[in-house]
C-alpha cells in the first residue's frame, strides 16, 4: 500500500520540479530554447539524421551527425553556449557525373562551432513573458571528405545574430517558445546549393509545449525554419516527447518531417540533457 502512495506522490514531485525550472536545458525543446537564463550549467548530447540534402556539389545527401552543446550561466540575465558539431558521415552524388561517394568527417555541414552570449533583457520574476538576445559566431568545425580525395567546408565563418521569446498561449496555461534570428555564413564554400561564398539565411524556430502524457511524458511541437523567403526555403515540422529522468536529466526523440524540397526530407533527431 505504501509503494502505492509513494509512486504518485515521487511522479507529482518531478512534475513540480518540471515545471518550478522549465529553463533548465533538460527540460526545453529540442530544437527552440528557453529565453530564459539558466540557473545551472547544462550538457546536452545530440544525434541526428537526415536526408535528399542538397549542397553546391552533390545531392542526395542521406546520414547522420552528432553534437553536443554546453551552457553556463555567468550572471542572473547573462550565459554562454557553446555548441560543437563533431560527426557527419553519409552518403551522397555529385551533380557533375552522377557518382555516389561517401561525405564524412569531424564536423557538421550547415552547422558551424559557434559560441553564443545569450542575456535575458527582462524579469522571469515579473512576467510569464520572457525577452532575451543572442549573439555569436564561430568556424567550420572540420573538413569532410569525400571517397575521391575532394572536400566540403574547406573554409567557413558563421555569425549568429537573434531574439528570443518565452510566452504562454491557450489562457496562459501552454508554453510558446519563439527564437527568431539570422545567420551569416561567409568565406565558405562547397555547401550552398547556388554555389554562393557568401549568405544570409533567417534562422526560425518556434515550440509548443503541451501538458504532459500521463503525468510523466511531455509532447512537444516544433517548427522550423531556414532560408532566405526565396530561392532556399527549408521547412520542418518535428513532433517530439520529453522523457524526464530526474530532476535534472532527460531523453529527447523528435522526428522530422520536411515541408519543402529545400533541407532535410526526413529524419530523426535524439539527445540526452543534463543539467549540473
Amino acid at each position: 500500500m505504501k509503494g502505492h502512495i509513494l509512486l504518485p506522490a515521487a511522479i507529482t514531485l518531478l512534475l513540480t520540479s518540471f515545471v518550478a525550472n522549465a529553463a533548465g536545458s533538460s527540460k526545453q525543446p529540442v530544437a527552440t530554447r528557453f529565453a530564459q537564463t539558466q540557473s545551472h550549467t547544462s550538457f546536452e548530447l545530440s544525434a541526428s539524421s537526415f536526408s535528399d540534402v542538397e549542397l553546391d556539389e552533390a545531392d542526395k545527401f542521406d546520414g547522420q551527425s552528432a553534437a553536443f552543446d554546453l551552457t553556463v550561466p555567468i550572471s542572473d540575465q547573462g550565459q554562454l553556449r557553446l555548441f560543437v558539431p563533431f560527426y557527419t558521415d553519409g552518403d551522397a552524388q555529385f551533380k557533375s557525373s552522377g557518382l555516389s561517394t561517401d561525405i564524412e568527417g569531424n564536423g557538421g555541414v550547415f552547422d558551424f562551432a559557434t559560441l553564443q552570449y545569450e542575456h535575458e533583457i527582462s524579469n522571469a520574476n515579473e512576467s510569464d513573458d520572457i525577452t532575451a538576445f543572442t549573439i555569436g559566431a564561430g568556424p567550420r568545425t572540420a573538413k569532410l571528405k569525400t571517397r575521391f580525395g575532394d572536400y566540403y567546408n574547406h573554409n567557413g565563418r558563421i555569425l549568429l545574430l537573434g531574439v528570443k521569446r518565452d510566452t504562454k498561449i491557450f489562457n496562459g496555461e501552454t508554453p510558446l517558445l519563439i527564437n527568431a534570428g539570422i545567420r551569416y555564413y561567409f568565406q565558405s564554400d562547397d555547401l550552398h546549393p547556388d554555389g554562393k561564398q557568401s549568405w544570409v539565411w533567417a534562422d526560425i524556430k518556434t515550440a509548443v509545449i503541451f501538458e504532459p502524457w500521463g503525468g510523466y511524458v511531455v509532447p512537444v511541437l516544433e517548427l522550423t525554419y531556414l532560408g532566405d523567403f526565396s530561392d532556399y526555403n527549408s521547412l520542418s515540422v518535428m513532433p517530439e516527447l520529453i522523457f524526464p529522468l530526474g530532476d535534472s536529466v532527460s531523453f529527447k526523440l523528435a522526428g522530422i518531417l520536411g515541408l519543402t524540397k529545400d533541407g532535410s526530407q526526413a529524419g530523426a533527431t535524439g539527445s540526452l540533457s543534463i543539467d549540473f
